[in-house]
């Protein structure tokens, strides 16, 4: 899922608010700091899936030839060629 860099630093202040505002987490640094960590592990997040994403259209591309001559479901194999891929990646969509 793509997210703008906009949305990412919305979703990072939900994140903070929500743990400024949860009694038994006490924040030890700077609330910029852990925005920022949060910006950057949504971040890194985007560029692991992007990395997938490009490795199933590698998959894709090998086979085009027998998916097209069996008439399969292009998006509905992505998706599952996809999420198999996460799932031995350890990668949670």
């Amino acid at each position: 899922m793509r997210l703008s860099k906009n949305k990412i630093e919305h979703l990072s202040d939900k994140i903070m608010k929500m743990i400024v505002d949860n009694p038994n987490i006490h924040v030890t640094s700077s609330n910029d700091l852990v925005i920022r960590a949060v910006d950057d592990a949504i971040f890194e997040n985007m560029r692991d899936e992007d990395e997938i994403d490009q490795k199933v259209d590698a998959i894709m591309q090998q086979n085009i030839h027998e998916i097209k001559a069996e008439e399969m479901d292009v998006g509905s194999l992505r998706n599952q060629i996809k999420r198999q891929m996460c799932r031995k990646a350890g990668f949670v969509l």
